[in-house]
This record gives C-alpha cells, sequence and structure tokens, in this order.
C-alpha cells in the first residue's frame, strides 16, 4: 500500500490482512475542517482518499488485473476498502488521522480546488490530485513517437530523454533532452541553444498530446507520419517465395507477423513507426525498447537494420534485405532466354551483403561479385528439368530453378546435410 503510509510494516500487514475498523471519535473535536479537503483525491498507482465532512473518511485501492494477447484483452478489477476518522488542527494544518488505534499525522502543505500536498510523519512530500477518473494518469511511453504542433514545429521523443526538435522554417532538426514529473504532469525540454520548455501533459494517446506550456496557452500535437515510405512496407516478405515476416493493416489494427523457420508457429505483435522510417514493436505489454530502422523499402525490396536498446545504449545487432513475395506467387520457369541481359541482385540473409551475377551466353559463364570480389563459374542449364549448374575449379554446385521471369528467379539447393537452400535474384 503506497499512500497510507503507516508508521509499521506491521500496520500494514494488518490493513491488507483484516482489514481497517472504523474508529470513533464522536468526543473529539474535528476541527474547522477546509471545505476545498471534503473530496475525493487520486493518489497514485490505482489509490483514493476520501475526506468526509463530518470527520469520517475512506481509503480505497483498486488493482487492475489484465491479460493481453496480441489486441484482444480482457480485465478485472479488485478493490479494497478501509474506513477511518479524521480532526483537522487549523493552527498547524495538520491532519490526524485515526486508524485501527493508530494515528498518523499529516501536514498540509498546498491545498486548492485541484491539489493536495501534504508531508507525512517522514517528512515525504506526496501529491494528491482531485477527481482521478476525468484525470487519468498519463502513459508517458506514449510519448515515445515523433510529433508535429498546429505550427508544423516536429519533437521526436526517444525512451532514453534524448529526442529532436525541428521547427517549421528549419530544414534539419536538432537534438534536445527532456526529463518528465510525474507528479506534476511536467514535460522539461532543453534545447542546445540553452532554452528550456515547460509543458504540462493535460493528455497523452497514441496519436493526440494536449499541453500547456510556459505561457498558460494550450497547445496540440498529433503524431507524425510520414506515409510515403510506410504505404510500401504493407505485405509479405521473405526469399524465393518463403514467407519470412508479413506487415498488415487492418481496420487501423497495424500488425507484424514472423513467419519464422524451424517449425515456429507465427508470431503476431502490434507495431507503430515514425517519420525517422523506425518501427517499434508491443511484446510483454510494453512497447520494445529497440526498434527497426528501415534503410530502404520499395515494391522488390525491403533493407532494415535491428538495434537494441537496454534504456542506456543503443546497440546494432544484425542487418537485412528481403524480397517483396508477388500476389500471386506463380512458379512458372520461363524460356533460358530470361537468364541473359542487366544484371541479377541478391542479398545474403545473415547480413543484407548484396550478391550480383550475370550469365554470358556466349562465354556458358557466370560472373558473380560478392563483397567487392567476383569469381567465374562455368555452369550449363537442363531446360527440361531447370537444373542449373555451376562449376569453378573442379567444384560443382546445382540449383533448380523453381521461377524464371523477366526480373524475378527463384533458386533452390541441398546443402550437405539434405537441407533445402533457397535464393532469390531480381533484376532491380
Amino acid at each position: 500500500m503506497r499512500v497510507l503510509k503507516l508508521t509499521s510494516t506491521l500496520m500494514l500487514l494488518m490493513l491488507i490482512l483484516i482489514g481497517v475498523s472504523s474508529c470513533s471519535n464522536e468526543d473529539e473535536n474535528i476541527g474547522n475542517i477546509p471545505s476545498q479537503l471534503i473530496k475525493t483525491w487520486y493518489m497514485g498507482e490505482g489509490t483514493y482518499i476520501t475526506f468526509n465532512a463530518d470527520g469520517t473518511g475512506v481509503y480505497t485501492e483498486t488493482d487492475e488485473i489484465s491479460t493481453a494477447k496480441l489486441m484482444r484483452r480482457t480485465g478485472t478489477r479488485a478493490t479494497d476498502t478501509y474506513s477511518f476518522t479524521y480532526s483537522y488542527e487549523e493552527s498547524t494544518q495538520t491532519l490526524t488521522i485515526h486508524i485501527d488505534g493508530d494515528v498518523m499525522r499529516w501536514t498540509i502543505v498546498t491545498l486548492t480546488d485541484d491539489t493536495l500536498k501534504i508531508k507525512d510523519e517522514e517528512g515525504e512530500l506526496i501529491t494528491l490530485k482531485k477527481d482521478a477518473t476525468s484525470e487519468p494518469d498519463i502513459d508517458i511511453t506514449l510519448l515515445y513517437n515523433t510529433w508535429i504542433s498546429e505550427t508544423q514545429d516536429i519533437y521526436t521523443f526517444n525512451n532514453d530523454g534524448n529526442g529532436t526538435y525541428k521547427a517549421k522554417e528549419e530544414t534539419s532538426a536538432n537534438d534536445i533532452t527532456y526529463e518528465y514529473d510525474e507528479a506534476n504532469k511536467l514535460l522539461t525540454l532543453h534545447r542546445v541553444n540553452g532554452k528550456v520548455v515547460r509543458w504540462t501533459i493535460l493528455s497523452l494517446t497514441n496519436d493526440t498530446l494536449k499541453v500547456k506550456d510556459n505561457d498558460g496557452q494550450e497547445l496540440t500535437l498529433t503524431v507524425y507520419t510520414n506515409t510515403a515510405w510506410i504505404e510500401l512496407l504493407y505485405g509479405k516478405w521473405g526469399m524465393a517465395g518463403q514467407t519470412r515476416m508479413e506487415f498488415t493493416n487492418r481496420e487501423g489494427n497495424k500488425l507484424f507477423t514472423l513467419h519464422e523457420v524451424e517449425e515456429m508457429e507465427p508470431y503476431t505483435v502490434p507495431f507503430k513507426y515514425d517519420a525517422y522510417n523506425r518501427i517499434y514493436f508491443f511484446e510483454n505489454e510494453s512497447w520494445s525498447g529497440g526498434f527497426w530502422q528501415v534503410k530502404q523499402v520499395t515494391q522488390d525490396i525491403l533493407s532494415i537494420d535491428v538495434f537494441s536498446s537496454d534504456g542506456e545504449n543503443l546497440t546494432k545487432e544484425s542487418s537485412m534485405t528481403l524480397f517483396r513475395i508477388p500476389e500471386p506467387d506463380e512458379l512458372v520457369v520461363g524460356d533460358e532466354s530470361l537468364l541473359y541481359g542487366d544484371e541479377w541482385t541478391s542479398f545474403d540473409l545473415d547480413d543484407g551483403t548484396p550478391m550480383v551475377c550475370q550469365f554470358r551466353q556466349n562465354f556458358s559463364d557466370v560472373i558473380w561479385t560478392e563483397d567487392g570480389e567476383s569469381m567465374t563459374f562455368n555452369y550449363t542449364y537442363n531446360t527440361d528439368s531447370h537444373k542449373l549448374t555451376l562449376t569453378e575449379g573442379g567444384e560443382t554446385v546445382v540449383f533448380t530453378i523453381t521461377k524464371l521471369t523477366d526480373r524475378i528467379m527463384y533458386l533452390e539447393s541441398i546443402d550437405e546435410d539434405g537441407e533445402i537452400q533457397y535464393m532469390e535474384f531480381r533484376k532491380l
């Protein structure tokens, strides 16, 4: 129990296990209780305290137990309620609260219609707000996004206290740092020019941020999205017709599905993105600290860098480049003449390194370039079985062409363990 800071651990356990019985203070003068105190106050984390005009009160603790699987949520609420009595000493602004024979004393530091600040017996300052139902807690994780103001200024807040700011008239963004005071819902921004901006957050949702600035002016910011690239992102991505991942937008629900190898079931989570071509995934009931940086997305390829974060450090974990899976994906093998002409390009699945090959009909060879080094293979092609055999220095590799069009080629081979390996090349 966070709010009623009792004088002993034993008392706390008694409250949780057996409840709190109301103590009478009929013989005690309850004092000239301020009218502003008489209401229900919200103390954070689902806890409320109500002061009545007759010197009685109620403390309520609500725990929300929820489960989530992808976009489906169910929840239950468990509520514990404890009664108490209290009195008020006007000269010292002290609240004396009686709980099951024990006594707590709070000193009122600030009391307005909206805010009650008290200092407990240990000297800790506690801030209470009125009408918790109309002033819900701010989920500050929703701030980690890119926002645009009504004056076209753009702000980006990362989850590590850093971000960027770009004024409408500027051509590039400048770095900022920020901190958030949860008790006062105060967001403080520090710009590189030394200017400090303070916003009181009025409300924060997935797509709207409403704040009050230093001058008391209310501002509304909305999530900023450069949608030119995101529309290209939707679809299935993989290699040689084998789907590895898929991005969908189903009635506004943005979902990412990972189609992994080795008999794993498809894994689906919500995702979001920002104006800097970064993708974030919602896992374990929170937005993951890392992100995927989209380097390139076209009608043909998706190239990304994968970053992880421990809250302080950002680490590049890997890179990958995948091909868009055609819809429909017809496995048609065209004439051998389709092999010749422009270069064919593929990418290493482990690190996204490009590989380029070019078939030369007159020489019956293939020039293969990878990591800046070129090799030349002799080849033969069986038009009936679609077997492509590459030979170099006595070593032979056999592929089966399963799809061949004027710009797409699927290859299959069998490794030394008998496993099928897939490759895809495109004329980009």
